[in-house]
């Protein structure tokens, strides 16, 4: 799953001269504090989790550079968990409304170009898989220079 995934993410960047990055699902994004904190913190978050499935459903864009081109995750009840269990870990009580995805490409590019991609690939991906280990990254800069700070297996 994951090799379709990183395929489809380095074709599409590298056709449209846009970011390669790994593919994942943001569980919780913008964290800020010291590194043993924040490894403190989604170790408590991990701790509580089950190892649980992620269905990816319909391909969407927006107008924002990370959201891009993606695919949606289903918001299944083991997700919403894993979310809510994240933003109390690092005191979030106001977070936007959690929509899961998995984006397939960074940039910012025409509404057009986007809908023509979707029509080639399809409107769905419809590929589920199990998520096993959290991992807590530091993404400043470019994605590129993202790096993974710690993973955390799930119970």
């Amino acid at each position: 799953m994951s090799d379709r995934l990183s395929k489809i993410i380095r074709q599409l960047s590298s056709r449209f001269g846009a970011p390669v990055f790994l593919p994942h699902v943001t569980l919780l994004g913008s964290l800020t504090g010291s590194r043993r904190d924040l490894i403190r913190r989604c170790s408590q978050v991990a701790a509580g989790i089950r190892p649980f499935r992620i269905r990816l459903e319909e391909i969407d864009f927006r107008d924002e550079y990370f959201r891009c081109l993606f695919v949606h995750a289903a918001l299944t009840p083991p997700l919403r968990a894993a979310h809510q269990a994240a933003c109390r870990a690092f005191g979030r009580r106001h977070e936007p409304a959690f929509m899961p995805h998995l984006s397939l490409l960074y940039g910012d590019f025409p509404r057009g170009r986007k809908s023509d991609i979707i029509a080639e690939i399809g409107p769905r991906l419809d590929v589920e898989f199990k998520v096993r280990s959290l991992h807590l990254y530091q993404t400043q800069g470019a994605p590129l220079r993202w790096r993974k700070v710690a993973r955390f297996g799930l119970n």
